[in-house]
């Protein structure tokens, strides 16, 4: 593997907090590398515009690559961060590039506006899983001092010193060893297999939590429909506004159970992916240095990789529109807005574990090309765009 000897930081943010804050988070990426260069006469990269050709193409290098050994990722976690689609992306991906090459201290998050659930471990999320699970830099009140106050010029010498630790502990990580299939004897090879054992043997169990999931939604498709039927009557009746409340009530209860069963299948689906993800990872990094996929298991493996990968994206935009239907009867009452809060998680554990099967699929377009034979292979567990997702999302709406 090639080796980058600069360090470089990518800051992951929202735009708009970097604007409520007048500029302050940008302003802190710099002055932490100036702190980072003047304590060791290196210069720190900052990447901070991902709108900028820059940014993309140093990212894709560093992951690609396996540099991470001198790149650092720093999400400044907001409430608004994971509501960031985006952002949530960035860090499923660099947390299991991270994670397959030893290297999870390279991910350091800075809780810069407080995260009530992230302080209490909220399991429920993934992405804010794994933020939890680090030794992120609290710069929740630090933020409200003034930038040239000894207090804040403290920390960033601080955080910056950090970074220099950091580098210098994994500096000395061995990075995992990579066997040629002529190098592999009877003892190592197993672990391949299993790797793939294990990862193969959950890709059914995806393909059904999709399903399941498409028929859950059709389940709340259904409950609201009949509840706006029994709306109109009641309208009719000359109900007014508390037989719409009475009803609304009745709809939360019906919906309670519907609901909770969608919040399991959704942490159930990413949960498995980002637990497997760094070794699906590191089984392509392995096939890579072998200058692609060879024999029978890799390239059977990669095929149904491909293909439940692709399948998921045709279900994503019937489960980005129920997701944003969602939002129209959230207001109805207050019973309504913990079930909406609860359907949107879930969707987004889906969005989320999509964003890892994207991450598998591009880097096997790397090393083989998008327009692989392997692709044609056909994976029939794997459920395509149903019409029970959009029925969903049409029925919440009205």
């Amino acid at each position: 593997m090639a080796t980058n000897d600069n360090p470089a930081g990518f800051w992951s943010y929202t735009h708009r907090d970097d604007i409520i804050e007048e500029g302050r988070i940008r302003r802190l990426a710099t002055k932490i590398a100036n702190e980072f260069e003047a304590i060791t006469a290196d210069e720190l990269g900052v990447f901070l515009d991902k709108k900028d050709i820059k940014w993309g193409e140093e990212w894709r290098n560093r992951i690609d690559g396996a540099l991470t050994s001198s790149t650092f990722f720093m999400p400044v976690i907001t409430p608004r961060f994971f509501k960031s689609d985006e952002c949530r992306r960035e860090v499923l991906t660099f947390s299991g590039h991270a994670k397959s090459l030893g290297l999870e201290e390279l991910l350091l998050p800075i809780l810069y506006i407080d995260v009530p659930r992230l302080r209490e471990g909220d399991s429920s999320d993934d992405v804010m899983s794994l933020i939890s699970k680090r030794q992120y830099e609290d710069w929740t009140a630090l933020r409200l001092e003034d930038e040239n106050s000894p207090t804040y010029r403290q920390a960033v010498h601080r955080l910056a010193g950090r970074l220099v630790e950091i580098l210098e502990r994994v500096s000395e990580v061995e990075p995992p060893e990579i066997l040629s299939q002529g190098e592999l004897d009877l003892d190592e090879e197993p672990g391949m297999l299993e790797l793939m054992a294990e990862a193969e043997s959950a890709l059914p169990r995806w393909a059904s939590v999709m399903t399941n999931f498409g028929q859950v939604i059709s389940e709340i498709g259904e409950l609201t429909r009949n509840s706006s039927s029994e709306m109109e009557k009641s309208d009719a009746r000359g109900g007014g506004f508390a037989g719409r409340l009475r009803l609304t009530h009745e709809l939360a209860e019906s919906l309670a159970g519907p609901v909770s069963r969608l919040s399991v299948l959704g942490m159930q689906y990413s949960a498995e992916l980002v637990t497997i993800d760094p070794a699906v990872l590191g089984i392509i990094r392995q096939v890579e240095s072998e200058g692609g996929a060879s024999g029978p298991h890799a390239s059977d493996f990669f095929a149904t990789i491909r293909n439940l990968s692709r399948s998921g994206r045709e279900n994503i935009e019937p489960l980005q529109e129920f997701m944003d239907s969602v939002g129209s009867v959230s207001g109805l009452s207050k019973s309504m807005r913990p079930l909406t809060r609860n359907i949107r998680g879930a969707v987004q554990q889906i969005m989320d574990g999509q964003a890892v099967l994207d991450e598998w699929e591009r880097r096997l377009d790397e090393i083989e090309g998008p327009e692989s034979q392997q692709a044609a292979t056909a994976l029939e567990e794997v459920p395509e765009s149903t019409p029970e997702h959009r029925g969903g999302a049409r029925e919440l709406e009205g």
